[in-house]
């Protein structure tokens, strides 16, 4: 199997695929790979002949403040004569390649099926929440507001500073590409309304679909403060007369959660991303850390092989030097370096589950080092 750049003539296979595979249509597909943008598609071919069609979207994740490049592995679609032949190994070792060449540190994706994608050396990495509450109860929030309604495309600089401010205090968040926001704002169809909240600055935005009588979805929405967190449902509570409930994405530490005045939410839906870390040594250099000083030294272990990297982090500044003499040993699987290097479970949970092996003092600074928020995205991607 190779994988090639898609071109125009590979459109029609293209349709066939995903209507075969998602149940998209033909308006739905091609509207979809105009905002992604067709050189960003890679065909499959098994014996000269597509069998495959995937996405490779760059973008980054917010990890300490800092966005790391990476690559998104989006809509995998194999025909089904093709399936069983070993074609998605084939396919994500490929995309794994092609992303390193295009500058990306990480891969990251969403499985329809983990041990697949386990086998390509991906692992747990955040998590996609969605949830849902009654507007009703928001509406008793008595916090007052300021918003004004914008329009696209005038907005999106504003909606993108805001984003960007929220990602640096939160962990796994995309660095949207122009593809990314539009895919956001305009696919499968636009949004109803944009709304910007601001006191001496825009603190907060929310996007709003009101499309579906029965609950209304925030598209996406960005909170600076606890303030500005509450000013959002206060407004989502104004629409309780129209749409019992509203339905948004968040993290495991959600702002909008946490502001509410009383129960009437829950958690409708929740699924992990998985990522592959690409180059040890340069993804540790170039996420964001808390100001602490640690060193420790990790033995990453894929197959028979073995990289050796002393992690020292000094007033929040990493270096990766070879062994030190004194810095404690934390031995780890390659393909399990994502979960810790994320954050999504700290060394000593991974110490308990068999996954990373090392004495107290490594596994504490580990701990130290990969502290921060859980890690979530706002999208499907």
């Amino acid at each position: 199997m190779t994988s090639r750049i898609a071109v125009t003539q590979d459109a029609d296979f293209i349709v066939r695929a995903y209507a075969t595979s998602f149940g998209f249509t033909v308006q739905q597909t091609e509207a979809y790979v105009g905002k992604v943008g067709l050189e960003n598609f890679y065909i499959a071919d098994h014996e000269d002949t597509p069998a495959a069609v995937f996405a490779l979207i760059a973008t980054g994740h917010w990890f300490g403040g800092r966005a790391v490049p990476a690559c998104n592995i989006a809509h995998v679609a194999i025909l089904p004569e093709y399936r069983g032949l070993g074609l998605a190994d084939a396919i994500l070792e490929d995309a794994g390649a092609i992303a390193a060449r295009r500058g990306a540190l990480l891969t990251t994706l969403f499985a329809s099926t983990r041990p697949v994608y386990r086998r390509g050396g991906y692992e747990l990495a955040g998590s996609e929440i969605v949830y849902e509450a009654e507007t009703s109860e928001l509406y008793k929030i008595k916090e007052k507001y300021q918003c004004r309604q914008v329009t696209l495309p005038a907005a999106l600089p504003t909606l993108a500073s805001i984003h960007e401010r929220q990602c640096v205090v939160e962990a796994g968040n995309l660095q949207r590409s122009t593809a990314q926001w539009s895919l956001l704002l305009t696919w499968p169809d636009p949004p109803t309304s944009i709304y910007v909240f601001d006191e001496d600055e825009d603190v907060a935005y929310v996007i709003i679909d009101t499309s579906n009588p029965e609950c209304m979805i925030i598209r996406d929405w960005a909170a600076l403060s606890g303030r500005a967190a509450r000013c959002i449902l206060r407004f989502l509570g104004t629409f309780s007369t129209v749409y019992p409930r509203v339905r948004w994405h968040g993290s495991a530490q959600d702002k909008l959660v946490f502001a509410m005045p009383d129960k009437g939410w829950r958690l409708v839906h929740q699924e992990e991303f998985l990522m592959r870390v690409l180059s040890a040594r340069d993804a540790l250099l170039a996420r964001g850390y808390n100001a602490v000083t640690e060193q420790v030294t990790l033995e990453i272990m894929k197959g028979d092989q073995v990289e050796t990297l002393s992690l020292s982090i000094e007033n929040g500044t990493p270096y990766c030097r070879t062994h030190e003499a004194g810095s404690p040993i934390v031995k780890i699987a390659s393909e399990h370096l994502a979960t810790l290097y994320s954050g999504f479970r700290s060394a000593s949970f991974l110490a308990r589950a068999g996954w990373i092996n090392g004495d107290r003092d490594g596994v504490m600074a580990c701990d130290r080092i990969f502290s921060g928020p859980s890690p979530w995205v706002g999208e499907h991607f």
